[in-house]
């Protein structure tokens, strides 16, 4: 197939009355109306949202959802087309898709920022950085999201062949020259542990390629701004009363190593009282899924599992909603969307440290617990079998409130909107008339 300029390029009809913004192309895996795909998904959905009236956002993505063969129905590829606050181009996978990138990127210009959310993805990142180090996409600026890639937990998996490419990338010079969009100061240590000649100056600090202190040269930055949750809907707990001595527990990810929902499975077992453990998401690794149905035949009698597939994202709230407790024993997250949305339904959570959802405890909405602790995952889950529905009623509305809070802090939009300026800043520190 044949694709024209207009389709491929980055032009497009504005709209009606708009006014001229700076332009940021996005490149995602997946994106609306999927669902599969997860955090990085409702990130972008979240940052368009609330700054879609600043900047022209244009997202590129493949035509169906994360793990799909079928593209969505009623889909046109390779035409711009609006979807909600984005400009939105879908790819079909495969050669044709391919090459259909290479044009988007090599019509990328120095008006455009381009965003990437991921490290890892060939065709959705690495491509990208590839052809801008060739000179073939000159963007004003790269902002680069690892999207928790970097983490100790993701950097389990692939070790050896992720840490090639990193001295690979590195010896070559890939990474030079742009700003890594780190969600937390965990991402930001992690990014900073794999590129250290990289500078942490938040979003507000010196424009990076100043020589320091110590004689380096810093090549690019870190800049932190937290992601933007979805605004928390008023939360209502659910009409049945928590009993003490049962516990009705939920997992909501995708079935893959990193989300560990082998480890939630291992905590549960020496749990006594009658406990119902429901399953939600796509089993994106079926191998580690088989693990997992070998760990769920061994338990006891009293621990009643049961998988119930995949969820669409608007029925998630009333999902959480139906049970008391949240169990996420993730091995890694940059922000943890969903995370947010257990607590805004009332539901609070028992996850690992290893995401920015920090001292739960001490705000009485849930805990946050090293992974090496099983002993402690367990004593919080028999605390949660015994409590009582008293104890779980003030639980539940801490846990509405604290969403609520969370997701309505203006400074983070503020800080993603200085992160974008940043980058339009990058080339010419005045174009947005205020000091950076």
């Amino acid at each position: 197939m044949t694709l024209s300029k207009p389709d491929m390029g980055l032009d497009g009809p504005l709209e009606v009355g708009a006014v001229c913004r700076p332009e940021v192309l996005i490149l995602l895996g997946a994106y609306l109306p999927g669902y599969k795909a997860g955090g990085p998904l409702r990130s972008i959905e979240n940052l368009a949202a609330a700054i879609g009236g600043e900047f022209r956002f244009r997202v590129v993505t493949l035509d169906r959802d994360f793990g799909e063969k079928l593209p969505f129905p009623g889909i046109v590829a390779n035409r711009w087309v609006r979807v909600g606050q984005a400009d939105v181009m879908y790819l079909r996978s495969g050669p044709r898709g391919l090459l259909g990138m290479c044009a988007l990127l090599r019509s990328v210009d120095r008006n455009t920022v381009l965003y990437l959310n991921s490290f890892c993805a060939r065709p959705f990142s690495m491509l990208a950085m590839l052809m801008r180090w060739l000179k073939l996409c000159r963007p004003r600026c790269v902002v680069l999201a690892p999207r928790g890639e970097f983490s100790p937990g993701a950097m389990q998996f692939k070790r050896r062949r992720k840490l090639l490419y990193i001295r690979i990338s590195r010896w070559l010079g890939l990474y030079e020259n742009l700003i890594w969009h780190a969600s937390s100061e965990f991402e930001a240590a992690d990014i900073l542990r794999q590129f250290p000649l990289t500078e942490y100056v938040g979003v507000a600090g010196v424009i990076a390629g100043l020589d320091a202190s110590d004689g380096k040269r810093w090549t690019s930055e870190v800049a932190l701004a937290s992601d933007i949750a979805g605004v928390a809907p008023p939360g209502r707990r659910h009409s049945r009363p928590k009993r003490p001595g049962q516990l009705r527990v939920v997992f909501v990810s995708r079935l893959a190593r990193k989300k560990n929902l082998a480890g939630a499975l291992r905590m549960l077992e020496s749990v006594s009282g009658d406990v119902s453990f429901d399953i939600y998401g796509p089993a994106e690794d079926a191998k580690y899924w088989e693990e997992c149905q070998g760990l769920i035949a061994a338990l006891p009698a009293n621990i009643r599992v049961r998988y119930c597939g995949e969820i669409e994202h608007e029925k998630i709230g009333g999902i959480f909603a139906e049970h008391e407790l949240f169990l996420f024993p993730t091995l890694g997250e940059n922000y943890g969307h969903v995370i947010c949305e257990a607590l805004a339904a009332g539901c609070p959570v028992l996850i690992s440290d290893q995401t920015p959802w920090r001292n739960l405890e001490a705000d009485g909405v849930g805990w946050d617990i090293p992974l090496g602790e099983t002993g402690r995952f367990r004593s919080i889950l028999q605390q949660c079998v015994d409590g009582d529905d008293e104890w779980y009623a003030a639980l539940s509305t801490r846990a509405m409130s604290y969403a609520v809070k969370r997701t309505s802090d203006p400074e983070v939009i503020d800080a993603n909107r200085r992160l974008f300026q940043r980058a339009f800043a990058w080339s010419n520190p005045r174009c947005f008339g205020t000091d950076l």
